[in-house]
């Protein structure tokens, strides 16, 4: 009679768990058992996986398992929820059984929030700017958000833009140029990504323009009992603030505002 002794399950767990989260999905990556605690060739893995209190279990095959492999697993987990944390159990299994567990957990990154509403200038001086925004809308994607402000002189050609961050909902920019206009972006942030920019452009305190219209620029034509004017307009570096034009018209009672 030939009789040979049971084999054991494997002695060791996997070994140096790792995660690469991304907002809807995890990839996880382990190692097998150190060689001598395998006691056999690893068939699968078991897994146990989910949130806390909700956990499923399924078998991860080995490829062309020998003795001896010892090639690093990966598998990624989908569809899962944004900034949440999973539990992953991972246990080693062979012929005779499954080995001892070793434990990880990942959290998904938080999800892109949208765009901030009503940015508007709240103050200025000649050398700043007060802005403020409200926050995007709410989800439960993320918890908290970073706004990203980047600034710069309109319409300057090779000039990088400046850039700042805050987690309010107002931010003064300082060190800017008197009666400028400047281009400015704000964006909201999580750990998943930056969401869609708003911007607008804003003045420092605004100061009387520097220079008139060009007269030879000024033309007219009747319409019957109608009078169109037309001119070349300021840029709004010229004019140093949003400009209003006044029109002076000359009838038998004298100048008339228009």
């Amino acid at each position: 009679i030939t009789a040979r002794t049971l084999g054991k399950p494997p002695t060791g767990q996997p070994n140096n768990f790792s995660s690469i989260p991304n907002i809807t999905f995890i990839t996880v990556e382990w190692s097998a058992p150190d060689l001598w605690k395998r006691n056999g060739i690893i068939t699968h893995y078991s897994i146990e996986w989910g949130e806390n209190g909700n956990l499923t279990t399924f078998n991860y095959p080995v490829t062309n398992p020998t003795f001896n492999t010892t090639d690093d697993q990966r598998y990624t987990f989908r569809g899962l929820k944004p900034n949440t944390e999973h539990i992953f159990n991972i246990a080693a299994v062979n012929i005779n059984g499954t080995g001892p567990v070793l434990n990880g957990t990942s959290t998904t990154l938080e999800e892109v929030p949208g765009p901030v509403k009503n940015l508007m200038k709240t103050a200025s001086t000649d050398t700043s700017v007060t802005i403020s925004w409200d926050p995007p809308e709410p989800s439960d994607g993320y918890t908290s958000v970073t706004y990203t402000i980047n600034h710069g002189v309109l319409n300057t050609t090779g000039q990088a833009m400046t850039t700042e961050t805050t987690d309010d909902t107002e931010i003064r920019i300082n060190t800017l140029k008197p009666g400028t206009p400047y281009y400015i972006t704000v964006s909201a942030g999580t750990t998943g990504g930056i969401g869609k920019e708003e911007d607008n452009i804003f003045f420092t305190k605004e100061q009387a323009p520097n220079r008139a219209v060009n007269a030879s620029t000024i033309k007219t034509a009747w319409s019957g009992n109608s009078l169109n004017i037309s001119w070349e307009p300021l840029t709004l570096h010229e004019a140093r603030g949003f400009p209003v034009y006044y029109i002076y018209l000359n009838d038998s009672s004298g100048p008339v505002k228009r």
